[in-house]
This record gives structure tokens, sequence and C-alpha cells, in this order.
């Protein structure tokens, strides 16, 4: 399940529950399409700390649509995931080193207000 967290005009966040589906993404890909239609830089906020896991439906939608975004990967200035299992953080630390113009960091449980200090604080430097 995906729920949209309040969050300043440039960032998109989200708490992603439970088990993900390909349907998931009907919310989760125009909630980042309308911030990138309104800002040339974003950041990402992704709270996975009650995620499970996903279905191949859902694998499949993630993996299309990082692929039609392979040309604006410049525009994703942060993404902040906050979770607390080992195997999320080992692929967050995967994709920031595959995506270095996106930098990325993990947050553990109870560090949502700090994630979204950090991933909203590009704006300050731009």
């Amino acid at each position: 399940m995906i729920e949209i967290l309040p969050a300043p005009e440039y960032v998109a966040a989200f708490r992603i529950s439970g088990t993900l589906h390909s349907a998931d993404y009907d919310v989760l890909i125009p909630a980042i399409e309308s911030k990138l239609e309104h800002n040339e830089q974003i950041g990402v906020l992704a709270d996975m700390t009650e995620f499970d896991h996903m279905t191949p439906g859902a694998l499949l939608r993630d993996l299309s649509y990082a692929i039609s975004k392979l040309g604006e990967y410049h525009r994703f200035k942060r993404a902040a995931v906050i979770a607390d299992k080992r195997w999320i953080e080992t692929t967050t630390n995967l994709a920031g080193k595959l995506f270095p113009r996106t930098e990325m960091r993990v947050f553990h449980h109870g560090e949502l207000e700090e994630a979204m200090r950090w991933v909203a604080g590009f704006a300050a430097t731009r």
C-alpha cells in the first residue's frame, strides 16, 4: 500500500507498507510526475519501515518506470529511505553507487522528521 505523506512542494514523500501491488503505482507515479512537472529537481522520501514485499507485477511497474526516467535522473536530487531491514539498506546503498547524481541516505524507524529535513535540504544549496 502507498500513502502520500505531507511534504514540501518539491519532495515526493510516501509511506510504503505491506505488500506493494502493481496498482499502487497508479498512485506513486502520478505523484512523482506532478512534482517533476512543477520543479526542475525533486527529492523523494520513502518510509519503508512497514514494507514486506512486492508482487512480480509491482516489480515490473517499478523497473519500467525507472527505465522510462533514465535520461532524467539528474532531476532526482536526493532520495531518503527509512527502513530497518538490512536488504533495503543494501539495495539503497547499491542504488546510490549506480546513480551517483542522486544523493541517497538511509534513515531508521523514528527518523521521519530528520529524513524529511535532509531530503528537502537540497533546496537551500540550489
